[in-house]
C-alpha cells in the first residue's frame, strides 16, 4: 500500500493503483495472460485497447512491455478512472493513455481505431441458484454476464473501431464447458449455461463481421478453473 486507500500491483518496473472492489482477477491473470499476447505478436501494435479494463492490469502490462505504442481503456465503473489516473502519473504514461467511462462500448468516440483488443471480461452467464456463493456474487458485476449481453454487445460493436487486421484476444473461462464448477470439487456447478459458451462466443464473432482463430488455455486457477484465450481477427 502507498496509500490506506489504494493498493498498488506491480509488474518489474510498472505501477498500476488500484482498489480492491475493482479487481475482478486481472492482478491475477494479466502476467500470463500478456505472455500469451507476446507470442502471438508479430509486430508492435499503434493503438491497443482493453475492453472492461477496471484499474487496467492488462492494458497497462502491454504498454510497459512495448507490446503497444499507445493504450485506449473503458469501463463502466466511474470509480476506475482516479486509479487509471494515478498509473499513469506514476509511470510517465502521459500522452499515451485515454480512458473512457460507460456501459459496454457506448463509451468510445465515434473515430476511435485500434490494432489490438484485449480483455477479462465478465464470464458467467447463468449463475446457479443453488450454489453456495450464489448470494455472495449474484449482484457483482465482476464475474456476471447475463445470457451474455454484454458480450453480444461487444462483438456487434467493436468491428467500427477495428483497423485491418487488428487482433482480439479475450479471456474467457472453461468456454468450451456448459457447466462451471468453481471449486471444481463442489457439488453444483456454478455457471449453468444453455450450452457451451464457445458457440455462441463463435457465432457471436462471425455476426460482428470477425473471424474466428482459435480457443487456447493459457492460465488454471487456484480454484481449478482453466482459463483461455479466445482469439479473432479483423477483415485484413
Amino acid at each position: 500500500m502507498e496509500r490506506s486507500d489504494y493498493a498498488v500491483w506491480r509488474h518489474r518496473d510498472l505501477r498500476v493503483f488500484y482498489r480492491p472492489e475493482l479487481d475482478g482477477g486481472g492482478s491475477t491473470i494479466a502476467g500470463p495472460f500478456v505472455q500469451f499476447v507476446r507470442r502471438r505478436a508479430t509486430r508492435t501494435y499503434r493503438v491497443a485497447y482493453e475492453w472492461c479494463a477496471g484499474p487496467a492490469f492488462i492494458g497497462f502490462t502491454l504498454l510497459a512491455e512495448g507490446v503497444c505504442d499507445q493504450l485506449c481503456l473503458s469501463d463502466v465503473n466511474p470509480a476506475a478512472g482516479d486509479c487509471l489516473a494515478r498509473t499513469v502519473d506514476a509511470n510517465g504514461f502521459s500522452g499515451r493513455v485515454s480512458w473512457y467511462t460507460g456501459d459496454n462500448l457506448d463509451a468510445l468516440p465515434g473515430d476511435a481505431r485500434f490494432d489490438l483488443v484485449v480483455a477479462n471480461p465478465p464470464n458467467f452467464s447463468a449463475l446457479n441458484p443453488r450454489h453456495p456463493r450464489y448470494e455472495l456474487y449474484r449482484d457483482d458485476l465482476r464475474p456476471n454476464d447475463p445470457d451474455w449481453r454484454l458480450h453480444r454487445g461487444f462483438y456487434a460493436g467493436i468491428g467500427a473501431h477495428l483497423r485491418a487486421g487488428a487482433v482480439l484476444h479475450i479471456s474467457e473461462v472453461e468456454p468450451h464447458r456448459d457447466r462451471v464448477f468453481i471449486p471444481r470439487s463442489e457439488a453444483e456447478p456454478y455457471d449453468v449455461r444453455p450450452r457451451p459458451a464457445i458457440d455462441d462466443f463463435v457465432d457471436m464473432i462471425a455476426a460482428g463481421g470477425l473471424r474466428y482463430v482459435d480457443s487456447v488455455p493459457y492460465f488454471a486457477g487456484a480454484d481449478g478453473a482453466e482459463l483461455f484465450v479466445m482469439t479473432s481477427r479483423s477483415p485484413s
